[in-house]
């Protein structure tokens, strides 16, 4: 009536075939597994790790001499996350390297006024002992202007002992 079909099959040219298509399918399978994972890891060797060691490097050569402007890192122009890292890092490189600039200067200016500082103080403090000896003097004018001479004088040279304190370093206690 055709209402059943038996199918009588020998079971070791099926068991065969089943095994061997199974075996073809693990090949396949371990074939493609490695192309995915070269693939992946070419990608992600690109993509992050190349530009993580770009950064890292760039870091260390700033690292060694913060003043070299050609040290600081380009960024790359890239739109991701990377990128972002790149453009800050730049700028935090810019923004170090122009203060520590500024830096030299001011400590350039300020031994500068401190030579000029210590000059000044040397010759106002002759001007101090010539200005005591004026005041001795008998002339009437002479006594009236040696005691307001002195004050400046005093008040010039203490000003200067403080401008001089204040550039000294200071070492830290033991």
């Amino acid at each position: 009536s055709g209402d059943v079909i038996e199918i009588a099959l020998y079971e070791k040219p099926l068991r065969q075939a089943m095994i061997g298509y199974g075996i073809n399918i693990l090949i396949l399978s371990v074939i493609l597994s490695v192309i995915v994972a070269v693939l992946v890891f070419a990608t992600l060797n690109l993509v992050l790790v190349r530009p993580i060691k770009r950064l890292t490097r760039d870091m260390m050569a700033f690292r060694e001499n913060p003043e070299d402007r050609s040290r600081i890192l380009e960024p790359s122009g890239r739109s991701d996350e990377i990128g972002l890292a790149e453009r800050e890092l730049h700028d935090m490189q810019s923004d170090l390297a122009l203060m520590l600039q500024q830096k030299s200067r001011l400590a350039a200016l300020g031994l500068a006024v401190s030579k000029v500082s210590h000059d000044l103080r040397n010759m106002l403090s002759s001007a101090h002992v010539i200005s005591d000896r004026l005041a001795m003097a008998e002339d009437p004018t002479v006594k009236r202007f040696a005691p307001k001479l002195i004050v400046s004088l005093d008040r010039a040279i203490a000003f200067l002992t403080e401008t001089l304190k204040y550039g000294r370093a200071d070492e830290p206690p033991p």
